[in-house]
């Protein structure tokens, strides 16, 4: 019989408890589990776990006190951890090249968050060119539609997507669907059978081409900032932005400036640069839509991801490999 594996959970476990005791139960794993108030008391759990036993595993759930991920959490655990396996679709809080460079993995949950995230980015979307937050102002103050300007017909809107990952695809089709033309920037472009009808833009050209910008890639250095004022510049006057993917990739401060401008009409935003402060301005807009990080909120969230993590360990286990790996170790 194959050795159990120490598993180490930090965060709450709010859907697969009985699944990861069960596990326990057929000899599979050896469970420890961490859900503390304080960051320090994390950490302070963490290595007196590590001094004990050697942890192989660590899943790690959403958790508000244990935000960030980094070498203070890892390297109690060192040198026999071998797999993280992190919660959601990002990871810019977790210092993955610490993990690679340690021969570790880091394997997100891109599946269990990528449709709701893709359908909020369309509501957004949807929300935005139809100039929805001033409109349903006027109702509620009885204004009825005095003074609603007529918004562009949503039907062969170019809709430019950075980013064409799991979500960035969900988004395409869902648009594309209700009529809207797709051109895309990828750091690689897609095969062709891959694209669906959606056309490969250069960066700046997509910038000058979309009437509707929408952001779905990940928080990097290479990433942080990627509209910026001389972005804006690019695009055509009265240009939509919408963005669930993070806060960082717009630079907050050129937004309002472009809103102040004319150069953005509306804007729909469910992530932001200093979360969870929101810039006045656009807090304070009827050209904004705005969601409080939101996207993900839906009633099967944590069993989707917590399963899908769990997927993810069993894989290891059976292949040497998660599903969803974000980083290669062997490669380090």
């Amino acid at each position: 019989m194959t050795k159990p594996i120490n598993v180490l959970t930090l965060g709450p476990i709010r859907a697969t408890q009985k699944d990861l005791e069960d596990l326990q139960a057929d000899g599979q794993f050896h469970l420890f589990q961490i859900n503390e108030a304080t960051v320090e008391q994390f950490h302070s759990k963490i290595k007196d776990i590590s001094a004990h036993h050697d942890i192989s595993v660590v899943m790690a759930t959403y958790s508000p006190i244990l935000r960030r991920l980094d070498e203070t959490t890892f390297l109690p655990l060192l040198p026999h951890l071998r797999l993280v396996a992190g919660s959601g679709a990002g990871y810019d809080n977790v210092d993955v090249d610490f993990l690679t460079k340690n021969g570790v993995y880091y394997a997100n949950t891109p599946v269990a968050v990528s449709d709701p995230t893709a359908t909020t980015t369309v509501m957004l979307i949807l929300q935005t060119i139809r100039n929805y937050t001033q409109a349903a102002e006027n109702v509620r103050k009885g204004d009825w539609v005095n003074g609603l300007p007529f918004t562009p017909n949503v039907h062969g809107l170019v809709v430019g997507i950075v980013g064409m990952g799991m979500i960035g695809k969900l988004v395409r089709d869902k648009v594309t669907a209700l009529g809207m033309k797709v051109v895309y920037y990828n750091r690689t472009r897609l095969p062709e059978e891959e694209e669906k009808g959606a056309t490969y833009l250069e960066f700046d050209q997509l910038l000058r081409q979309s009437r509707l910008i929408t952001l779905h890639c990940p928080l990097t250095p290479a990433t942080r900032h990627l509209l910026s004022d001389d972005q804006f510049a690019k695009m055509q006057d009265g240009v939509f932005i919408v963005n669930t993917a993070r806060g960082p990739v717009i630079d907050e401060e050129a937004l309002v400036r472009a809103m102040q401008n004319g150069k953005v009409a509306r804007c729909g935003l469910d992530v932001y640069e200093n979360e969870p402060k929101v810039h006045e301005y656009l807090a304070s807009s009827n050209r904004t839509v705005l969601l409080p990080h939101y996207a993900a909120f839906v009633d099967t969230i944590f069993k989707d991801v917590e399963t899908e993590a769990l997927n993810n360990i069993k894989s290891w286990m059976e292949k040497g490999v998660p599903n969803t790996p974000v980083n290669d170790p062997n490669r380090a």
